[in-house]
């Protein structure tokens, strides 16, 4: 009887003391939990803190490079503007010197004597043919030039646009007098 006894009363104490250590391992597990649980809060915080900081600073950025492309935009059509007004300004230049061609061929044209006989060419014949040829040339040469300053300028404001998204913030260098 008394092993019996015995045996109930180690049963008990086993028991007592399997439940006391499955107690405290669940007590520990809890607070390992609780410690990631806390730990898993602080780093989601940072990361939610350092998104942030990204952000803001993605969007200076982002204004940076708006401001930036907007001045070269600017600056872009004003070249194109002069580069218009250029090819105008010499539109009117070349109507001027093609009058005063004009004056000349008729000056010329009243100067021949008309009893005389040619002893060569017409004289008139040859002015007709230069004036004509030169008449030409210009009319190409105004549409080429017209036609390389606009692709100029489109160029340089893209190639100034690519740098002011590409190079650390400078001073202007078109302020500077090294304009293209």
């Amino acid at each position: 009887m008394f092993s019996q006894a015995k045996l109930i009363i180690t049963t008990i104490v086993l028991a007592v003391l399997i439940g006391l250590g499955s107690w405290w391992h669940l007590s520990r597990v809890h607070a390992a939990e609780q410690a990631v649980h806390a730990h898993y809060a602080v780093v989601l915080s940072e990361i939610r803190e350092k998104t942030a900081a990204a952000e803001r600073a993605f969007r200076a950025t982002e204004s940076t490079w708006r401001t930036r492309i907007d001045k070269e935009a600017r600056d872009g059509q004003t070249r194109i503007d002069l580069a218009r007004r250029d090819a105008a300004a010499a539109l009117t230049e070349r109507e001027r010197l093609l009058a005063e061609v004009a004056r000349y061929r008729a000056a010329a044209r009243a100067a021949q004597h008309p009893g005389a006989a040619p002893s060569g060419p017409a004289t008139g014949d040859a002015l007709d043919l230069l004036a004509d040829m030169f008449t030409r040339a210009d009319e190409r040469a105004g549409e080429l030039a017209e036609f390389a300053d606009a692709a100029h300028a489109a160029g340089l404001t893209c190639e100034r646009s690519y740098d002011a998204l590409t190079k650390p913030s400078q001073p202007d260098a078109g302020a500077t007098g090294n304009s293209q």
